[in-house]
């Protein structure tokens, strides 16, 4: 799921998803913001991005995408932090500047927990309480 192709009447344009830190609605438009800062209106709007990467995703391969909202969809592999009391979520790779972008309470809340979750271990302890047991990596 590298490469995306968006075919017009007047242009074709191929997306680099792996690149692709998030994508906001902008009215009936798309933009496009990648890791590097390099942004792109679309002119296809945010439920139509979201079939189209649904499309190129292989059966049975779980996303790297996800939709937040009725105005967001982010990369999940670039996710760095989540401030609910700040209403932000900051995505970058720690080779560029972050992108801090104003999400809701709800969202971010759900956001936070569902991540949580999905790092902590079998016994119910977080990767973050595991370096207090004193066990070899």
């Amino acid at each position: 799921m590298a490469k995306i192709c968006l075919n017009s009447r007047d242009e074709l344009i191929i997306l680099d998803l792996e690149r692709v830190a998030f994508f906001q609605a902008n009215g009936n438009y798309t933009l496009l913001t990648y890791l590097s800062g390099q942004k792109q209106l679309l002119t296809l709007g945010l439920s139509k991005i979201e079939t189209v990467i649904r499309a190129a995703t292989p059966p049975g391969h779980r996303g790297t995408f996800l939709r937040l909202g009725r105005s967001l969809i982010v990369n999940k592999q670039y996710i760095i932090t989540i401030s609910v009391t700040k209403q932000k979520l900051y995505l970058g790779d720690y080779t560029c500047p972050m992108f801090g972008i104003s999400v809701s309470k709800p969202l971010l809340k759900a956001l936070k927990d569902e991540i949580a979750a999905s790092y902590s271990s079998p016994h119910g302890q977080t990767t973050e309480n595991k370096a207090d047991d004193s066990k070899p990596l």
